[in-house]
């Protein structure tokens, strides 16, 4: 896929999903797809290239694989020396992606396990680059059945990974107010929290053996908001994220795995995030923000005692990249994304 190809966001193709005719998408999104069934439009997928700064022969790690709209184009720009490695614990996306990039020219080498988990795949120093498209997957969302969604009535679940840790059915059934209560503060800045956080657990504990649907949760939310019933979705969005995040402890794997990264790293090597909210823009903002620092010195010395050379990230980009106005109109969600770009030092 050349730059020019990647430009062509305008380029409209009508694809069917189901028997039902979707919204139109970009050449990006449907390369290497066969019968036009997809999961999503890859968000900054120019910028995120560009961000990495690709070698052809160099290697490369696409920590959210998906429907591999990313590596694709990362693959894409490689040739047969060059390596991409990409993580995904999803195994509905690890069996698309797969089949999607089996044509492609690099060695590509697929980890299905948590990003989390970067240090114990890849060696130290030896990555070129490295990008990690935070959030839940829009396929995700959009399969009701994996109980991601306040859309439709499916049981609560919303792990990454079925196979593994507890559901959001199991986890508000036992958890107590005040946990529940900082999962809605620290994952989704919510209003009332203890307030929401004792009422939903008033809801489970009521449901006994049955399961917790999205109806459930949202009698709950309009109870605690009866003056917000105009912003019912949008607080539904955030207290599924608030709950999704603990269950699947997302914000230590993110920062787990962005320490592990900048081991991974070249000197010269790229790190680009992409995020869809504060919560987690704040946490790779914050997490990068250790490796910037020259002096690790406790604030209070009054001179440097640590020799000064302990920087090891530097941004490419002193602000965000945030989408286009046309890419938001071609691509709603694109709307809340901010790109980070740094280099290894």
């Amino acid at each position: 896929m050349t730059n020019a190809d990647l430009r062509q966001n305008q380029l409209q193709t009508n694809e069917f999903l189901n028997g039902r005719p979707v919204a139109k998408h970009s050449a990006a999104a449907t390369a290497g797809v066969e019968n036009g069934v997809f999961y999503h439009d890859p968000v900054m997928l120019k910028e995120c290239l560009e961000g990495l700064n690709i070698k052809p022969n160099g290697t490369y790690g696409d920590c959210t694989l998906g429907g591999g709209g990313h590596s694709y184009a990362i693959a894409s720009q490689l040739n047969e020396e060059g390596t991409l490695h990409a993580f995904d614990r999803d195994e509905e996306a690890v069996a698309f992606a797969t089949k999607r990039l089996a044509g492609v020219k690099p060695k590509f080498v697929v980890h299905p396990v948590r990003f989390g988990e970067l240090k114990n795949e890849i060696a130290p120093n030896t990555l070129d680059g490295i990008l990690y498209d935070l959030g839940i997957s829009s396929h995700q969302v959009d399969d009701s059945a994996r109980g991601f969604t306040f859309v439709g009535n499916n049981p609560l679940d919303l792990r990454m990974d079925r196979r593994e840790g507890i559901s959001a059915q199991q986890w508000l059934k036992t958890v107590d107010a005040d946990t529940l209560a900082a999962a809605l503060r620290k994952n989704a800045d919510m209003d009332r929290a203890f307030k929401l956080a004792t009422r939903l657990i008033e809801m489970a504990s009521a449901t006994g053996d049955k399961d917790i649907l999205p109806s459930d949760v949202k009698t709950v939310v309009e109870s605690v908001f009866p003056d917000k019933r105009r912003e019912v979705n949008g607080l539904l969005a955030r207290v599924f994220q608030a709950i999704r995040m603990e269950v699947n402890g997302e914000l230590k794997e993110i920062e787990d795995s962005l320490r592990a990264a900048v081991d991974c790293l070249k000197v010269g090597g790229r790190l680009v995030v992409m995020s869809y909210h504060s919560v987690e823009d704040r946490c790779v903002k914050e997490t990068a923000a250790e490796f910037e620092k020259a002096c690790i010195c406790p604030e209070n010395l009054p001179v440097c005692m640590c020799g000064g050379n302990h920087q090891r990230l530097k941004k490419v980009n002193r602000k965000p990249i945030l989408p286009t106005n046309e890419e938001i109109a071609n691509n709603s969600r694109a709307r809340s994304a901010k790109l980070r770009v740094y280099e290894r030092v």
